[in-house]
């Protein structure tokens, strides 16, 4: 779905996410947006669903189980004195 809004900047430079487009990404007041600029364009993005898309990404960087994690942070703590 695609929808087109001409906005206005405000003197603070906010404006106002316009009621379609608020409903599509099924946020409303007081929720967290996750604001991305690529290049010369904005994103927004509902928090809880760029969460839900990372979740697990890393999964196994650091290790395959807690005990390898723990092995991990072990190690990088004693490196650090």
């Amino acid at each position: 779905m695609m929808i087109y809004k001409s906005v206005r900047l405000n003197k603070k430079g906010q404006f106002v996410i316009p009621k379609e487009m608020r409903e599509a990404l099924g946020i409303k007041e007081g929720d967290e947006i996750l604001v991305t600029l690529e290049g010369k364009r904005v994103y927004l993005t509902p928090s809880e669903e760029y969460a839900r898309a990372t979740r697990g990404l890393l999964k196994g960087t650091w290790g395959k189980d807690k005990r390898a994690v723990g092995r991990y942070l072990d190690a990088e703590r004693r490196s650090w004195q």
